[in-house]
């Protein structure tokens, strides 16, 4: 028998826990997980991708008649199965760099519909975007112009092109990671009428098909009014394109779409974002009397996050009295570097016994050799025991997309998991992967010249 797990708000939807109070996720024992493959463990859970990718594709396309395409960020985290598989849900693909368009190319999925943005597009990537028939390029500054229409005028493309502009709107999350504001190293501003020009000149151009506008304003964000204040001031320079004869076919408020991190987290569905958005776009062009564009969303974090679990295995205690007790992990910032950078906070655990009463409070403590190396602070939990298993939900977006192999530490195993089964969506490093980037002939003949 089976039942419903504590901290459901934050586990992937199949969570549940069996009688023996272990955590199961797609139907699958977490400890039989972590025997077959290891830890540390990021856990997929096939039912909660496909539910909230279906929910953004759902949620606009009932509320947006004149065109909706849904792109994944790859940036929040991508390789080649998770692409297939989120493409054949039906979604396209945000990229931000010549590698995410390797990816998606090596997947086989196709760019027509996806778009390339990035702040610092190089000449290469740029020609690798147009050569694997990239849907839009997203230019992020001025005199991107410039270089994407030489480019294209050497290629004979006719690139589709949205300008990113900044709004100016202030979307309340992290320092870090706020974009839509004057002071940010994205968009241009349509403050200072540059994004009106930007516009002129992309359209006038006979090497770039201006399509329209995008901007992003930051994420997470938990409420609607960002968007609401973004549509707006977007309205207003779609207006002033039109009155001088340039179409807007298309249009993205982006993405940054919240979730639940820990259980006091209240994020709105997508439901909630799109009602939002779709009726504030639609009343200000009715208002402004310019046609609906086509309309793009970006959600990435949103569709994966909460579909991730990473399962780690106890070791060391550290009891400080009166100050703190550190519980260490076998992973850490290598995987999980959000909290050190961001202050992200998580909630965890205990996957071998979830209904146990707390007993004592604690800091999940990684494995690495920094002061900062830090999963959870000031969590409440069961005396926690060596070798025991502990699980961080919300783990699928930004965690794996932002590892490293800081203290040459092996990059996690990464499954998947539905229905009973699991299957390997990403190996577990060896040693040998560490050093296959390694070249030594340069050095060795150093060395044998000073012998």
């Amino acid at each position: 028998m089976t039942h419903e797990s504590p901290k459901a708000k934050v586990l992937p939807l199949s969570s549940q826990t069996s009688d023996e109070g272990v955590l199961q996720v797609g139907g699958c024992d977490i400890r039989e997980l972590a025997n077959e493959y290891g830890t540390p463990l990021y856990v997929f859970d096939i039912e909660t991708l496909t539910h909230q990718a279906t929910s953004y594709i759902d949620a606009f396309t009932s509320q947006w008649p004149y065109g909706v395409e849904i792109h994944y960020a790859s940036k929040a985290w991508i390789n080649i199965p998770l692409a297939r598989f989120l493409s054949s849900l039906g979604l396209s693909f945000d990229v931000v760099s010549g590698g995410e368009i390797s990816v998606l190319r090596q997947a086989g999925v196709s760019l027509s519909r996806s778009a390339f943005h990035g702040n610092n597009k190089g000449p290469q990537e740029i020609e690798e975007a147009l050569d694997a028939g990239i849907g839009q390029i997203v230019v992020n500054a001025h005199d991107e112009i410039s270089l994407i229409e030489s480019i294209a005028s050497e290629l004979g493309s006719k690139p589709k092109i949205l300008l990113r502009v900044s709004p100016g709107v202030d979307a309340h999350t992290h320092s870090a990671t706020t974009t839509g504001l004057l002071d940010s190293k994205f968009g241009v501003s349509v403050a200072n009428g540059e994004a009106l020009e930007a516009c002129e000149e992309i359209s006038a151009s006979p090497h770039m098909d201006f399509r329209g506008i995008h901007m992003h304003l930051g994420s997470p964000i938990f409420g609607t009014e960002p968007y609401v204040e973004g549509i707006k001031v977007g309205s207003q320079l779609i207006k002033q394109l039109a009155d001088k004869g340039i179409l807007v076919s298309d249009f993205s408020p982006g993405g940054g779409f919240a979730v639940a991190y820990t259980d006091d987290d209240d994020p709105p569905d997508a439901g909630v974002y799109a009602k939002a958005i779709c009726e504030t776009l639609a009343s200000e062009a009715d208002k402004l009397a310019f046609p609906p564009p086509k309309l793009i969303i970006e959600p990435g974090r949103s569709i994966s996050a909460r579909a991730g679990v990473a399962i780690y295995s106890v070791g060391s205690r550290k009891e400080i009295p009166d100050v703190r007790t550190y519980v260490a992990v076998d992973g850490g910032m290598s995987d999980n570097i959000r909290p050190a950078i961001y202050g992200s906070k998580y909630e965890v655990v205990p996957a071998e016994r979830m209904h146990a009463v707390p007993e004592e409070t604690v800091t999940i403590a990684g494995k690495f050799c920094e002061s900062g190396d830090i999963l959870a602070e000031n969590v409440s939990l069961p005396r926690l025991r060596t070798n025991e298993l502990i699980a961080i939900p919300a783990a699928g977006a930004y965690q794996l997309a932002m590892e490293s192999n800081y203290n040459l530490s092996l990059k996690p195993e990464v499954i998947m998991v539905e229905n009973g089964n699991s299957f390997t969506i990403r190996r577990r490093q060896i040693y040998e992967d560490l050093t296959r980037l390694d070249v030594t002939h340069g050095v060795d003949s150093l060395i044998n010249t000073r012998d």
